[in-house]
């Protein structure tokens, strides 16, 4: 008799790829999973042909590829203002999703509670169930959707073992500045808290100041797993290359728990990302510049149409508001795009644990600009 295991009680195939499955169904432009449509970055798909056949094709060390563990350590000193020893600090993972369920696997026991600032990332949920922990949301209210301090707090239980901070923020965009990263400090020193960080989308933004990381926040050092990857910023999802960083003693059980779940992460392009890890700043800069262009285009298209999208500062979503179409939920918003429009995006219910109280969906810029173009010519049709 076929039976399931209670910890797998509500959990369900993301709204997110359900969505793209409904727009292959319906050959309708998908703007709802972040599949990551641009190019990788030439010199790194050269090297790969180039070198591959002479690269380690068998497991790497637990923690990760020697080299590779270097380039990271190399990266955080350069970039996020983070000295991390390479021997005892890292560990690369299966995506930076590996890395989440590796630290939740090994810090926390069912019944902990987990803060998760909403709108919170769909699979971050997910993880949390799976291991039988409490989430506990923190409402930021759109359009701005900044941190408010009291919310934190008020937020706060007593089995509360973490906070996830998401910076820049998929589905927002938020990039948290020091001001709200200092109120997250507070807490975590108050209330004895891990805080989790998912920065991912590091090099992807569009305000000035340059990525904040928050263990460089006074007091966060010692209690901080950073954790991110190459997904994104060298448009290689399908590597699964990610790892998380944190203080020896916290990084232990964190390794441990990731040789369990994954072995290791694919030795050959651990090897191979090395390189990107080591591209220059140039190429960051034509990265935002590109996105930026896709985020104005397409953030615009839905203005035009009627809509109102929020002015993401990072990663590569829009969330967008669609009370003009009559909608009462996201859901209803989705589907009218997808079925009159043939627009898929992804329903803003997706992103809460409650009512997100208007009638949100997000929508993905990541994509060519071919589908750009598409989709902007689809809702210049849009008549509100």
């Amino acid at each position: 008799m076929t039976r399931m295991a209670k910890r797998m009680t509500g959990v369900q195939q993301s709204a997110i790829r359900r969505m793209t499955a409904r727009c292959e169904a319906v050959g309708a432009i998908n703007l709802g999973q972040g599949l990551c449509r641009v190019d990788p970055p030439r010199s790194l798909l050269s090297l790969a042909a180039d070198r591959f056949t002479g690269l380690d094709h068998s497991y790497s060390y637990a923690q990760g590829d020697a080299g590779f563990l270097d380039a990271i350590a190399a990266k955080l000193a350069r970039d996020n203002g983070i000295i991390a020893d390479a021997a005892n600090q890292i560990v690369t993972t299966i995506g930076a999703t590996g890395a989440f369920t590796a630290t939740l696997a090994a810090l926390f026991d069912p019944g902990d509670g987990i803060l998760l600032i909403e709108p919170h990332y769909g699979y971050h949920l997910s993880a949390i169930k799976l291991f039988e922990l409490i989430p506990e949301p923190v409402r930021l209210t759109g359009p701005s959707f900044l941190l408010d301090r009291d919310a934190l707090y008020a937020a706060v239980t007593e089995r509360s073992r973490a906070i996830v901070v998401c910076t820049p923020a998929n589905p927002s965009g938020r990039r948290f500045d020091r001001t709200e990263l200092g109120y997250i400090a507070e807490l975590a020193r108050d209330r004895d808290l891990i805080v989790i960080t998912d920065e991912i989308y590091e090099y992807i933004y569009y305000t000035r100041a340059p990525h904040l990381s928050p263990a460089t926040i006074d007091g966060l050092a010692e209690r901080t797993v950073t954790i991110s990857g190459l997904s994104k910023s060298y448009s290689v999802p399908g590597w699964r290359l990610g790892y998380a960083m944190a203080p020896a003693e916290l990084l232990a059980p964190i390794r441990a728990a990731a040789d369990i779940l994954m072995v290791c992460a694919p030795t050959p392009l651990q090897q191979l990302g090395r390189h990107a890890l080591g591209l220059p700043d140039s190429y960051y800069h034509e990265l935002r510049a590109t996105y930026d262009a896709k985020r104005r285009r397409i953030a615009d298209a839905f203005a035009s149409a009627g809509l109102a999208p929020n002015e993401p500062e990072g990663a590569y979503y829009l969330l967008i508001d669609c009370s003009a179409l009559g909608a009462r939920t996201g859901w209803e918003a989705a589907d009218y795009l997808l079925d009159h429009v043939g627009i898929g995006a992804v329903p803003g219910e997706a992103f809460y644990l409650s009512d997100p109280g208007k009638p949100f969906v997000r929508a993905c810029f990541s994509v060519t600009e071919k589908t750009i173009d598409d989709a902007v010519r689809l809702l210049e049709k849009v008549s509100l």
